[in-house]
């Protein structure tokens, strides 16, 4: 869910930068989005998504990156000890950590023969497309007797 409103979905194409981790963005960013996502002034974990949906929603995030598999619930259990800026900076560890080699991963294709890669790929795929689009036509002028 978003970082800004639990209510919504994570979302590229919501106007708020704010409200969504994309796998190009550096630790550095993902720790700010973390600090600055909604939550309540409660100073603790718990997961309760009905009165703190906010907290339950990073919860929630955080079970989606957790190792060992843990639900939200377990991962409020777990932490409920910590105060929310520990929580945060924890949750933007993690998320930037299990994100790295796909981020990685992600610069070196982009990078890939200064971004021409890239572009003989679609160009390829645009080919392929044609092809396959002129076979369809050839069939569809046949069956209506074109």
């Amino acid at each position: 869910m978003s970082l800004q409103n639990p209510a919504l979905k994570m979302s590229k194409s919501h106007p708020d930068i704010k409200s969504r981790i994309l796998i190009t963005d550096t630790p550095s960013i993902i720790q700010q989005k973390c600090m600055a996502a909604l939550t309540d002034s409660i100073n603790s974990v718990s997961y309760d998504p009905i009165n703190r949906r906010g907290v339950s929603n990073l919860l929630e995030l955080m079970s989606h990156f957790d190792d060992e598999g843990r639900s939200a619930e377990d991962l409020g259990n777990a932490f409920s000890g910590l105060g929310l800026k520990a929580f945060k900076t924890l949750l933007a560890e993690t998320i930037a950590t299990r994100l790295e080699p796909v981020r990685r991963r992600f610069e070196e294709v982009v990078g890939e023969g200064e971004g021409k890669y890239l572009d003989g790929v679609a160009e390829r795929g645009g080919v392929k497309a044609r092809e396959s689009a002129d076979a369809t036509m050839v069939g569809v002028r046949e069956a209506v007797g074109l």
